[in-house]
Parts: structure tokens; C-alpha cells; sequence
């Protein structure tokens, strides 16, 4: 056979089994699609600086084509493999009918090659047309306007590193999947397939074995102590794996076996039918069962877990910024032109509905043990702003004292309201959330307030300090970043404001604040990026603002949320191709029992619901696993962040449902199709058989 007709023999092959291929050319392509997309934002030039946020981006993709591309070449390896394994009679009867070795592998070979070319092809081609898309998504994550998107670039380096990794891929594929083929004699390639397959027998001890391996694991990540969920992290993950693998064989042998003696359930028709055909189907898939479970799980759990790390990210810098703007200057700068300057600003950029509120306060000094005689308050008005310990003095931070009354006044979605009920109590806002189920109940200690002056009259003042009850308040912040420090003192209002006239006015801090619901708007961000322009960074007026934090969050996050979705597709993918390949594999022999069922009178709309019960049945098992799976391991997730997030997994469960079920419609048509056609194209052939 020369070398044309080898070539067109290949190319024949291919197109005749090209429903087997469909969804691995598919899935191939579209993982080649992805790897092209984010060579594409790796080896841009400009995105090595210039961008905000870039070069997060741009590791992010870096690591995720990695992941894409090891995952595929895993993906490639195991569903070639079975191609191979479909087709061994077939390659038998071409060596009875003279091919030499050689000429098997070199037909193999080809094969592959144009399978791969076409798959690197399409991939790429698919890659290039959906680039610009790809470019503005990601200009829009990292919050770039129209000026500054990122622009169109699809140099060499991204298709010669395309071409190389999956070319590679593809040939290294081939080669072990030759291995299948010439380690069989010919008498073995042709009798591949048509061994007589035994009834399956239940092991009762594997059964058990698994169970406890999967309920294990399953407790494990449900033990409400984050130290012991990160402990397991790896061993729940090792025995769930396993212990899927055995409770889907076994269990699926006693529960098909339970409604085997079911006789008012299992003598009708259509549970005869599907029942004893589900056996052998089951014993010959649940090795793929088990690894599209827990594929299924890893995706449901990674999405999940970016999407829950998206919301978390966006309410703690929502937690985190209370005040819209915030605007802090010392007293030796004129607060009204400040204030005017600000509100004009805000009028020329079309911001309005926005509250304006402010706040006259010092920087104090808040100390477990009194100071003595001698002390001279270091830290008293000097704005030292460490906010924390000083050298020599461990037990003294800087605290901002504000009235109760604005204290009361400030919402928190987490907040605990405490009550200044007797005289020389105080409470201390911590800069931070500890969530409600981790609060212990507050106990007041004693703490040392150190006064700007001798203030007798003032709680228990002597000489330089006040003693106070103090409450801690761990409900969230009430200021944004205040240069100062982060912590607060809530004082009776008549005690502020008695000390707070023993502040000399160069070291008191005015504060401004505005607030409304249009807090992240365009407008306000533009209003906020002038204001940094009229007061830089390092001068006597302070600026932050909500906003900012929050873009920067979205970008971040957005970022994460997106390589995450992109990588889960090519999973998704490939566990949609390994279930499809599996269908197609056993066509044959699904055509030859629908025909002898045709044969003894079961009706056309039987044997389709026939068909199409046991395909959802091999689609929807490994799903249902997959997301008991993810729900523990989002419940674990829970327990490590402190919140409920269990409903994140389930909405992003509920999204790849709706994918599954679409996938699983047009995979159904699609058999259905070609049982029913080969049904009847081969009626003749089959009744000779």
C-alpha cells in the first residue's frame, strides 16, 4: 500500500468514526482555545507594566494554562486509550488481511496526527476569533477605561508555545496508545470485544470499605474546628477519591441487585429492560463514573470556593471603608476651606445624594497599667500613629476617642450595639471583625486613659490618666484608615467633650465624612481621583475612599473569578467528552440489543426511552456524587472563613446543572440518532447474523 492511500485510508477512518471524536475534537479544541487565550495576555508586552493590576492577571494566567494544560494532556491520554481499545477488532481484520506491524503504526500514527492537527487548528482558529472578547473582559476585570484597554496582540511566541505544547501532547499520546495495540497478537485484536461478559459479582467487604472511606471523610470535613479542616485537607480528599471508586461499582451492584428482586417493580417492562442492561453497563463505566464524580466535585468546589472568596473580598472592603470618603487633616489646617474644596469637587463630577457628617477628635494613649508621676505622655497629640507598641512601653497603644453619640449612629451589618450604662465605662472598637459565632460574650477591663491635661473631675482621674471599664467592640470598624491608628475609644459624650477642650487646636484631628448610596458610582470614583490630585499622598489632608478599595477588590477578585470559571470549562469539558466517548465506545453494542429487543415486539418510543434512561442514568450519577461531595467540602470551607457559604456552592452548582443538562440534551439527541440510524441501515445485515 503506498503512501497516498494509507494517508486516504487515515482520513477515511477518522470521518467514518467521527461521532466517536466529536467531543474529543471538541474538548481538545476548546482546551487549545483557552491555552492560545492566555499565551495571549502572558506574552504581552505591554502588560509587563503600564497596567494596574497586570501583573497579578498576568501570573494568574500563567499558572491556570499550566493547570489547563497538564489536565489535557491527562484528559488526551486516557480518552485515546480507549478509542484504541473500541477499535481493536477493527485493526485485527486489517492485519488478516495483510497489513504489516508497520504499516498498523504508521496508519495509527496518521490517524492521530489528523486528529490532532485538526484539534490544534480549530483550537486556535476558535482562540483568535474570540481574542478582542477575551482582551475587553479582562481590560473590564481590571477596571481599565476605553483609553486604557489592553490592545490586541497574537505574536509568535503565543502560537509557536501553543503549537509546541499540544503538538507534543498529541504525539506523545499516539505513541503510548500504540503500545495497546502491538502488545496484542491477532487473534486477541480480533476477539477484543466480543468476550463474554459475566455477571458482576457484589463485594460486600469493598462495599463497607468504601462507605466508610467516604462517610470519613465526609465527618472529617465537618468537624466545626478550622485546625483540624486544614489537617485533612489532603487525607479527606485521598479517602473520598478512593472510597467513590468502590461505593460506585459495589453500590451500584446491590442497588440494581435490590430492584432485581423487586418482582412487583422489576416484572414490567421498561424497569426489565433498563435494569438488567444497567448491570453490565455499570460494570463496564464505573472506573469512568468514578473519575467524572470527582472531577465534577473539583469543579463545583473550586468554583464555589472563587466565587465565595469574591463575595467575602467585596463585603470586607465594603466592611472595611464605612465612610464613602473620608477626609483627615490636624487643626493647623483650615477644616472649612477643606470641606469646600471637597464639596465642589463632588458638585462638578454630578455626585450628589451624598450625607456630610464630621468629627473633632486627638490621638490619646490607652495603657493596661497606669502611668507613673513622672510620665510625660510620649505619645499624647504627637500623632506617632504607630497604633500598636512603642520600645519600653508594651502595654500602651494609640486610640482616637470619639463620642458615643456617633458611635450609636454608624450601621454595621455585624454589629453588636453596647451600652455605656454607668459611669467610667468606655469601649474599644477593634479595626477588625471577629465574626458572631466565634465572639466570646465581652468582658470589661481596666484600662488607663492617658488625659491631655491634669483632668480631675473626669471618672476616676489622677493625676495624668482616667481609669476606665473598657468593653471590647469587635463588630468591624466605624472610620476608614485614620493615619493615626485604627483603634477607638467610645467615651460618654459629656467626658469627650470635656477632654477635648484640653486639646491644644494644633493637635486635634478634624474629620470629614460623606456618605450615600451612590457610594461606588463612576462619578464618584472620578470625583476621588482628583481629589488625590489636589491633596497628594503624604500631605496634611488625608483622603480614602470607599470606592477605591472596592475597585481594587473587583479587579482582583474579578480576576481570580474568571481564571477560575475558564479553567472549570476545560474540566467540564473533558468530563463531558469522557461520558460521551463512552456512549459512543458501546454503540455497537447498544444497536445489536435494541435490534433483538425490536425483534420481539418492544415498540420504537420504548426502545428510545430505553435508551435515553440509561444514558441519563450514566450521565446524572457521576453529578449527584459530585455535588455530595462539594456540599461537604463548601461546608469545610465555612468552617475555615467563619461564615455560611454553603448557598455560594449551591448557585454555582445550580449554574453547571443547567451546562450539564444542556450537554446531556444534545449528547441524547445525538444518540438516539445514530442508534436509530444504524438500527435501520443494518436491519438486513443483522437478521443474516
Amino acid at each position: 500500500m503506498n503512501r497516498m492511500s494509507l494517508w486516504h485510508l487515515a482520513a477515511r477512518n477518522v470521518w467514518q468514526n467521527r461521532g466517536r471524536y466529536l467531543a474529543y475534537l471538541g474538548s481538545a479544541a476548546f482546551a487549545v482555545m483557552i491555552y492560545f487565550l492566555y499565551s495571549a495576555l502572558i506574552y504581552h508586552p505591554e502588560l509587563q507594566s503600564g497596567y494596574r493590576g497586570a501583573r497579578f492577571a498576568v501570573e494568574g494566567m500563567r499558572a491556570a494554562a499550566v493547570v489547563v494544560a497538564v489536565s489535557t494532556f491527562l484528559f488526551l491520554l486516557y480518552s485515546n486509550s480507549a478509542f484504541i481499545r473500541s477499535r481493536m477488532k477493527e485493526f485485527g481484520l486489517l492485519s488478516l488481511l495483510g497489513f504489516s506491524r508497520r504499516q498498523l503504526v504508521r496508519l495509527i500514527l496518521a490517524e492521530s496526527l489528523i486528529v490532532g492537527t485538526f484539534a490544534v487548528a480549530s483550537g486556535l482558529g476558535l482562540g483568535l476569533l474570540f481574542l478582542k472578547l477575551f482582551f475587553l473582559a479582562v481590560s473590564a476585570l481590571l477596571g481599565l477605561t476605553e483609553s486604557e484597554q489592553i490592545p490586541l496582540y497574537a505574536g509568535t511566541p503565543v502560537w509557536v508555545s501553543t503549537i509546541l505544547v499540544f503538538g507534543s501532547f498529541f504525539v506523545v499520546v499516539s505513541l503510548a496508545s500504540l503500545g495497546t495495540v502491538l502488545r496484542r497478537n491477532i487473534i486477541d485484536l480480533v476477539r477484543a470485544g466480543r468476550q463474554p461478559r459475566g455477571s458482576p459479582t457484589f463485594s460486600r467487604w469493598l462495599a463497607i470499605l468504601g462507605l466508610l472511606l467516604v462517610v470519613g471523610g465526609y465527618v472529617w470535613a465537618s468537624i466545626p474546628r478550622p485546625i483540624v479542616v486544614i489537617s485533612g485537607v489532603i487525607p479527606v480528599t485521598a479517602m473520598v477519591s478512593v472510597g467513590t471508586y468502590f461505593l460506585i461499582r459495589e453500590g451500584s451492584i446491590a442497588l440494581l441487585s435490590w430492584l432485581h428482586r423487586r418482582e412487583a417493580f422489576f416484572y414490567r417492562p421498561v424497569p426489565f429492560l433498563t435494569v438488567s442492561q444497567l448491570v453490565y453497563k455499570l460494570q463496564d463505566n464505573y472506573r469512568v463514573l468514578s473519575a467524572v464524580s470527582i472531577l465534577v466535585a473539583v469543579i463545583l468546589t473550586a468554583v464555589g470556593t472563587a466565587y465565595t472568596m469574591y463575595v467575602m473580598v467585596l463585603q470586607d472592603t465594603v466592611d472595611s471603608y464605612p465612610q464613602a470618603i473620608q477626609v483627615v487633616q490636624r487643626g493647623s489646617v483650615e477644616p472649612s476651606a477643606t470641606v469646600a474644596q471637597v464639596e465642589a469637587v463632588l458638585r462638578k463630577h454630578g455626585v450628589t445624594g451624598m450625607h456630610y457628617r464630621e468629627l473633632l477628635t486627638w490621638t490619646a494613649s490607652l495603657r493596661s497599667e497606669p502611668p507613673g508621676e513622672d510620665y510625660q505622655g510620649q505619645n499624647q497629640g504627637q500623632g506617632q500613629g504607630q497604633g500598636s507598641q512603642e520600645a519600653g512601653r508594651p502595654n500602651e497603644i494609640a486610640i482616637t476617642p470619639i463620642p458615643y453619640s456617633f458611635y450609636a449612629s454608624v450601621e454595621r451589618p455585624q454589629g453588636e450595639r453596647f451600652q455605656l450604662d454607668r459611669p467610667g465605662m468606655a469601649i474599644r472598637v477593634y479595626p477588625f471583625i471577629i465574626r458572631k459565632q466565634y465572639r466570646t460574650s465581652p468582658q470589661p477591663v481596666t484600662r488607663y486613659l492617658v488625659i491631655p491635661a491634669s483632668g480631675a473631675g473626669l471618672g476616676q482621674a489622677r493625676n495624668n490618666y482616667i481609669t476606665l471599664e473598657v468593653i471590647p467592640d469587635q463588630s468591624g470598624r466605624l472610620l476608614n484608615q485614620l493615619p493615626e491608628g485604627n483603634n477607638l475609644l467610645v467615651l460618654d459624650d459629656g467626658d469627650f467633650a470635656s477632654l477635648l477642650q484640653r486639646v491644644p487646636a494644633a493637635q486635634r484631628i478634624h474629620i470629614a465624612m460623606w456618605n450615600g448610596k451612590a457610594w461606588k458610582d463612576r462619578a464618584v470614583e472620578r470625583a476621588v481621583a482628583e481629589l488625590r490630585t489636589l491633596f497628594p499622598a503624604g500631605g496634611p489632608v488625608q483622603i480614602t475612599a470607599a470606592v477605591e478599595g472596592y475597585r481594587a477588590s473587583l479587579s482582583t477578585m474579578g480576576v481570580v473569578l474568571f481564571i477560575g470559571v475558564f479553567v472549570s470549562l476545560v474540566f467540564f469539558a473533558a468530563c463531558f467528552s469522557l461520558l460521551y466517548s463512552r456512549l459512543f465506545t458501546e454503540i455497537e453494542d447498544d444497536r445489536r440489543y435494541l435490534w433483538q429487543l425490536a425483534r420481539v415486539g418492544v415498540s420504537g418510543r420504548e426502545l428510545r426511552r430505553l435508551a435515553l434512561q440509561q444514558a441519563a442514568i450514566i450521565f446524572f450519577i457521576p453529578f449527584l456524587a459530585g455535588l455530595l461531595h462539594s456540599t461537604f467540602a463548601m461546608q469545610a470551607l465555612g468552617t475555615l472563613t467563619g461564615r455560611m457559604v454553603l448557598q455560594y456552592g449551591w448557585l454555582v452548582a445550580c449554574g453547571y446543572l443547567l451546562l450539564y443538562g444542556l450537554a446531556f440534551a444534545a449528547t441524547a439527541g445525538f444518540y438516539w440518532r445514530s442508534l436509530h440510524t444504524g438500527l435501520s441501515g443494518r436491519m438486513g445485515r443483522e437478521l443474516a447474523v
